[in-house]
């Protein structure tokens, strides 16, 4: 069993905290552009929305199989794909293979950057003030988003039924 990152997007506010927490606990400065995660904000008409995207620690990740210099592995105690920065040629193939756009390249280092789950405590979820990041096992988490699955099927079936 291992534990993922989740986002409920109802409860995120878009005030970044997390970017700023994960970058000063990996980086020790407050500068979101070197967090691990990313708070997206999108607009439509006058609807904002806000999304923190964070890796997903995929079953098969495409950023790990595709890793042409081998830095990216996973992390016994975790479960995490993590970076190794020494190996790290900072081609951007990992970027460019994830379906959600999570990993990036640290403007600094030059090498590629992801979340690592802080070893098991990420600080991101600790200091969300709205809550809308948890910490959670990933059986339970496909099992909440299948239940939800189901739940929209069936309200969408009753809306068709009128």
């Amino acid at each position: 069993m291992y534990a993922v990152i989740t986002v409920d997007t109802d409860k995120c506010t878009g005030c970044r905290t997390c970017e700023i927490a994960c970058s000063l606990h990996n980086y020790g400065e407050c500068n979101p552009s070197r967090s691990r995660i990313s708070v997206i904000r999108t607009q439509d008409g006058g609807l904002i929305t806000t999304i923190p995207v964070v890796c997903q620690q995929c079953v098969k990740p495409l950023c790990l199989n595709m890793c042409p210099s081998e830095a990216l592995s996973r992390d016994p105690k975790t479960n995490a794909v993590v970076v190794n920065e020494d190996r790290c040629l900072g081609c951007r193939t990992c970027v460019y293979v994830c379906p959600f756009g999570a990993p990036s390249v640290d403007p600094r280092l030059g090498v590629a950057q992801k979340c690592d789950l802080c070893g098991g405590e990420p600080t991101c979820v600790a200091v969300c003030p709205k809550k809308a990041l948890s910490f959670v096992e990933a059986e339970d988490e496909s099992l909440r988003r299948k239940r939800a699955g189901v739940r929209k099927y069936l309200d969408q079936l009753e809306t068709a039924a009128g």
